[in-house]
């Protein structure tokens, strides 16, 4: 966190979520869109913003503990596991439990500024990362393999915070 003090990250966070419901709506009973959620600031330019939204949801809505949670586990006090838990459903595309080379080319795909990287040097990428982190040769990561391998870089956990 911005290193401001635990009760205004938490009022940050509420402001946001009261901000967005219905005027004299009580913020406790209400529910926002998933659509309404990927406009925030800290989502908008986010290309997994979707994904985020779709794994920290429940049923396509929000609730404030809802949006708690997502906060919590952006936050840099966050666990690692527990980030990389989250990171994991969001990179498994296909929600079979699994994040397979096709997960991961979606995944690059995203994260690529550049268009110019042709479909072979994404499909390339892929396989060398399922090659180096898949422990069973199974051709796909499963959370422990996952989990492993984001242990293996702590600056890609830097990466997964969203300040309100």
């Amino acid at each position: 966190m911005h290193n401001p003090t635990t009760n205004s990250y938490a009022r940050s966070i509420h402001e946001a979520f009261c901000n967005s419901c219905l005027q004299g709506k009580d913020y406790k009973k209400e529910k926002l869109t998933v659509e309404k959620v990927c406009t925030w600031p800290q989502l908008k330019v986010n290309p997994f913003r979707d994904r985020i939204c779709k794994v920290f949801s429940t049923d396509g809505y929000f609730t404030f503990d809802d949006i708690i949670g997502m906060a919590s586990v952006f936050s840099d006090l966050a666990c690692p596991i527990l980030k990389i838990e989250y990171v994991f459903r969001m990179y498994d595309f296909n929600e079979d439990g699994f994040v397979d080379q096709e997960d991961l080319q979606k995944v690059i795909r995203r994260l690529l500024t550049s268009k110019n990287l042709r479909e072979e040097a994404i499909v390339s990428m892929a396989n060398r990362v399922v090659k180096d982190a898949d422990l069973d040769n199974d051709k796909m990561l499963s959370l422990t393999e996952f989990e492993y391998a984001m242990t293996q870089r702590p600056d890609f956990l830097h990466s997964f915070r969203i300040y309100f």
